[in-house]
């Protein structure tokens, strides 16, 4: 039973780490295709954290909270990178 779970969870990293590749992959790309949008995209982005950082927190636990500040901050980040060679 350790072992299933040792390998489900190895398993899910290994699945996450490949989605966050794809994902960076896929931001450069739409970088060097529409830097426009994506400069709308970063910016909304980045009013998304401001708006989390001054409403009124929701009744939902800190842990919670804190996951989106980080999902909203991670995506503001990736988002507002700009391409070296672009």
């Amino acid at each position: 039973m350790t072992d299933e779970v040792s390998t489900s969870k190895r398993d899910l990293i290994a699945r996450v780490a490949t989605l966050e590749l794809l994902v960076s992959d896929l931001v450069h790309i739409l970088w060097r295709l529409d830097p426009a949008g994506m400069e709308k995209l970063a910016a909304d982005a980045a009013h998304d954290v401001e708006i989390g950082h001054t409403r009124i927190a929701l009744p939902v636990g800190d842990h919670q909270r804190e996951r989106l500040h980080t999902v909203l901050a991670r995506r503001r980040r990736t988002l507002g990178r700009r391409p070296a060679d672009g």
